[in-house]
C-alpha cells in the first residue's frame, strides 16, 4: 500500500504500484483505476484533494495527475526540461493545499508551487545546482512553513514568504540534532510540538533551542524505523514502524505496540508513510505490509496478568529428573527450595506463562537475586534461562510474565537455590585452617626463639670454648715453664750463700730454660692467632706443621722423623671440620715430637667412601695407662683438649699406647659429615703418597 486519502464524500482512495482504488464502505463498492503511462500503469504514491474537489495524485516516474470529479478525466504534468515552469521532477511523494488553496508538490528535485490559474509550476530548492535532492514528506506548520523531509540531507523548513530554507542534519559529534538525514513524516501535534519520524527515531524538535529529543527501541518503540505519525484526541501519538504500530504518550514517554497478534497485516507499515486520519478520527496506516484502518478509541488493552509457571529444571544442560538422587522430590513448578552440591553449578531454569490469547506476544522478565541486580526482558521465544558456574550460596530465582502490552504479574514465580560449598569451602575447614595457621605461626615464633637462643648459647659455647682452649695452651706452655723457673730460682737462692758456684750453674739453667719458655710462648701464642688456610689442604697443613717443628729451638739431632701419608682419593673438607682436625692432629703430633721422645712419627690420612681417617703412631715411650683412663694428667689440658674437639664435630677418637710401645691415635668421622661435596666415582683412585722431614 503507496498512499492513502479520504474525500470529503467519505469515499476511501488507496495507491498501489499496481494503479489507484476507489472504495466506496457506505455503498460497499470497489472500483479499480489502471491508468496507464508511457512507462506502463502508473504507481500512486501520493493522494490529497483539493477546495474544488478534484483529486490529485502523484506518481512514480509518471509525474503528477489530476482527476476531474465532474468527467472522471485525467490530466497529467510531467516535467519539460525545455519548459521552467512545468514540474521539477516526475517523482512526486508528497501533496499539501496550505491554507490559502495553493498546492504544493514535493518532488526528487525540489519543490514546486503550483499557480491554478497558469498552471505552471514554481520550482523551489536550497541549491539551485543540486540535482540530488529527494523529498520524502511535505507538512505546513500553524505558521504557514511548509516542513520537508528528505532522503539523505535531513529536514528543511521552507518560508514560503521569504523563499528561505532552514536545514536540520545529523551530527554524530553534536548531541541534541537530528536522530537521522532520512526524514520519513513530520507532524505538529495540537500543543504545537513537531515530531518528526526518521530511519533511526521519533524526534521531538525544541524551536526555542534548535534541539532534538530522540526516542529509540531501547525507549519502547517496537522498531527504529518510524513512517508516519498520526494523534488521536487524547493527545497519544501513533506511528506506523517497521515492526508493527505503536502508541507513544508524550506526557509520561510510555509506549504501547501492536503487532500481527493484534491484527495487522503484517510487521513493516513503512514504504512512503501512507497513513491517514479522517475527520471522526478514523486511522489509516499503510506499507510494505498492507493497511489497516481502526478507531483509536476503540483499541481496548487488556488488563489480564498471566500467572507465570516454572516448566523444566536442567543441570549442565540435561532434564532433572524427579526422585532417585536428583534434587527434585517433586515436578519444578511446584518447587520451592533446591539444594545443590559445589559441583552441580550450570543449571537452567524454563517458564512459560498461562496465557494463550496469543502465547508468541507473552513477555518474560526474570533475575536471580544474589547475582543479577536487574530484570533480564525476554520475549516468548527466549523462555530458558542459565547460569553456568555459580559461587556456592544462596540465590533466589525470580521470574514475571505479562502479556503484549499488559503489567507484569507481581510477584511472579520463585524457587530458592542454595549450592554448598565443597568441603575446604565450609566454615568448619576454614576455621580449622585458621586455627592452625595460628598454632603453626606460634610454633614458628617458639622455634625460631629457640634457634635465637640456640645460636646464642652456641656463640657462648664458643667464646667459652676458645678462653678454655687459651688457658690450656698457655696452662700447658707458659704457665709451666714459669713454674719450673721459679722452682729454679728458689733452689739458686738456697745455693748462694754456701754454694755460689752450684747457684751460679743454677741460674745460667734457668736463664737458658727462660728463653726456651720465651720461644715456647711465643709458638703458642702464634698457634692461636693463626687460621688455617681454606684453600690448604689437610696434607699440606700436616706437613707444614712437621716443618715447623723440626726447625723449632727444641728440636736436635735426636728429634723424630715425621712422615704424612695420604690414601684414597682425596676430598675437599668442610673448612670448619679440616680446622678443627687440624688443631687435633697439630697436638697429638706436637706431643709427640716434644714429649714421647720418638724417633719415628707417622700421620696417615685416608679418604674412604663411608669415613674419613686420621691415624697418628710414635715409636716413643707411650703414656701411661692411667693417665689415659683418667682422661690426662692433672692440670694438664692436652687430652681433654683433644677429645672436646673430637666430640664437637661429631667424631670418634680411639687411643692406643703402652710404655716403650709408642702411641696410636685414631680419628674417624663419617664422611657424609667430613667431605664438602660429594665423592665423584668416576675420578675415584687409589694412591698413596709419603713425604719425610728430617730434622736437622
Amino acid at each position: 500500500m503507496q498512499s492513502i486519502y479520504e474525500d470529503h464524500q467519505g469515499i476511501l482512495w488507496m495507491g498501489t504500484s499496481e494503479g489507484l482504488n476507489r472504495i466506496d464502505r457506505q455503498a460497499g463498492r470497489y472500483t479499480s483505476h489502471r491508468i496507464t503511462g508511457h512507462g506502463g500503469v502508473i504507481n500512486a504514491i501520493t493522494i490529497h484533494g483539493d477546495r474544488s474537489g478534484d483529486l490529485w495524485v502523484g506518481t512514480y516516474d509518471q509525474g503528477l495527475l489530476r482527476l476531474d470529479r465532474r468527467t472522471g478525466q485525467f490530466k497529467t504534468y510531467k516535467h519539460n526540461p525545455a519548459d521552467p515552469y512545468s514540474l521539477s521532477n516526475d517523482i512526486v511523494s508528497r501533496l499539501v493545499v496550505d491554507h490559502n488553496g495553493t498546492l504544493w508538490a514535493a518532488t526528487w528535485d525540489g519543490l514546486n508551487r503550483f499557480d491554478a490559474a497558469t498552471e505552471r509550476f514554481t520550482s523551489y530548492k536550497p541549491n539551485p545546482q543540486s540535482r540530488t535532492l529527494y523529498y520524502l514528506e511535505l507538512a505546513e506548520d500553524r505558521e504557514g512553513a511548509l516542513w520537508l523531509g528528505t532522503h539523505t540531507s535531513g529536514l528543511h523548513r521552507f518560508d514560503p514568504a521569504t523563499g528561505q530554507f532552514t536545514i536540520y542534519e545529523h551530527d554524530i559529534d553534536r548531541p541534541g540534532t537530528l536522530s537521522d538525514n532520512r526524514v520519513n513524516s513530520v507532524y505538529f501535534d495540537r500543543s504545537g510540538t513537531t515530531w518528526v519520524g526518521t530511519q533511526n527515531g521519533l524526534d521531538s524538535f525544541d524551536a526555542k533551542m534548535g534541539t532534538f529529543t530522540v526516542y529509540r527501541r531501547r525507549d519502547g518503540l517496537p522498531g527504529n524505523a518510524v513512517g508516519c505519525i498520526l494523534a488521536d484526541d487524547h493527545r497519544n501519538l501513533w506511528m506506523s514502524t517497521n515492526n508493527g504500530l505503536a502508541r507513544f504518550d508524550p506526557q509520561s514517554r510510555t509506549v504501547k505496540s501492536y503487532s500481527t497478534a493484534d491484527g495487522l497485516p503484517g510487521p513493516d507499515l513503512t514504504g512512503w508513510g501512507a497513513c491517514y486520519q479522517s475527520p471522526s478520527g478514523e486511522m489509516f496506516f499503510g506499507g510494505f505490509s498492507g493497511a489497516i484502518a481502526f478507531h483509536p478509541d476503540r483499541v481496548v488493552d487488556t488488563s489480564y496478568t498471566p500467572p507465570v509457571v516454572l516448566t523444566e529444571f536442567r543441570l549442565s544442560g540435561r532434564p532433572v529428573e524427579i526422585g532417585g538422587g536428583s534434587p527434585l522430590s517433586k515436578s519444578i513448578s511446584y518447587t520451592t527450595r533446591l539444594t545443590l552440591s559445589h559441583e552441580q553449578r550450570i543449571l537452567s531454569l524454563a517458564f512459560s506463562a498461562l496465557s494463550y490469547f496469543n502465547p508468541g506476544l507473552n513477555r518474560y522478565r526474570y533475575k536471580l537475586e544474589g547475582l543479577d541486580e536487574a530484570w533480564h526482558e525476554v520475549g516468548s521465544d527466549e523462555r530458558l534461562a542459565t547460569y553456568t558456574t555459580l559461587p556456592a550460596a544462596s540465590y533466589t530465582f525470580r521470574v514475571q510474565g505479562a502479556t503484549s502490552r499488559g503489567a507484569w504479574s507481581e510477584p511472579g514465580a520463585s524457587v530458592r537455590i542454595e549450592i554448598l560449598p565443597p568441603f575446604w569451602g565450609t566454615w568448619r575447614f576454614q576455621s580449622a585452617c585458621g586455627i592452625l595457621i595460628l598454632v603453626s605461626l606460634w610454633f614458628a615464633y617458639r622455634l625460631r626463639l629457640q634457634q635465637i637462643t640456640w645460636k646464642f648459647n652456641m656463640r657462648l659455647e664458643e667464646r667459652v670454648g676458645e678462653r678454655t682452649r687459651i688457658a690450656r695452651e698457655l696452662h700447658d706452655t707458659l704457665l709451666q715453664s714459669f713454674q719450673g723457673l721459679l722452682f729454679r730460682f728458689q733452689a739458686a737462692r738456697n745455693m748462694l750463700p754456701r754454694r755460689p758456684d752450684e747457684a751460679i750453674q743454677v741460674l745460667d739453667a734457668a736463664i737458658s730454660r727462660s728463653e726456651q719458655a720465651i720461644a715456647e710462648g711465643r709458638n703458642t701464642i702464634q698457634g692461636l692467632r693463626s687460621e688455617p688456610s681454606a684453600h690448604s689442604d689437610l696434607e699440606h697443613l700436616l706437613t707444614a706443621t712437621g716443618q715447623e717443628l723440626a726447625g723449632s729451638q727444641e728440636a736436635n739431632r735426636d728429634s723424630a722423623i715425621i712422615r704424612v701419608t695420604v690414601e684414597g682419593g682425596q676430598q675437599t673438607l668442610s673448612p670448619i671440620l679440616q680446622d678443627e682436625v687440624y688443631r687435633i692432629a697439630r697436638e697429638v703430633l706436637r706431643n709427640a715430637f716434644l714429649h714421647a721422645g720418638a724417633r719415628q712419627i707417622e700421620a696417615e690420612i685416608r679418604y674412604d667412601d663411608r669415613l674419613f681417617r686420621l691415624r697418628i703412631r710414635d715409636d716413643g715411650k707411650g703414656i701411661d695407662p692411667r693417665v689415659l683412663q683418667d682422661g690426662g694428667r692433672a692440670g694438664h689440658w692436652g687430652l681433654p683438649g683433644i677429645r672436646e674437639r673430637a666430640k664437637q664435630i661429631g667424631a670418634q677418637l680411639h687411643f692406643w699406647s703402652e710404655a716403650g710401645a709408642g702411641t696410636e691415635v685414631e680419628l674417624t668421622i663419617p664422611a657424609a659429615v667430613a667431605y664438602a661435596k660429594p665423592r665423584d666415582a668416576s675420578g675415584f683412585r687409589l694412591f698413596r703418597k709419603k713425604t719425610g722431614i728430617h730434622a736437622h
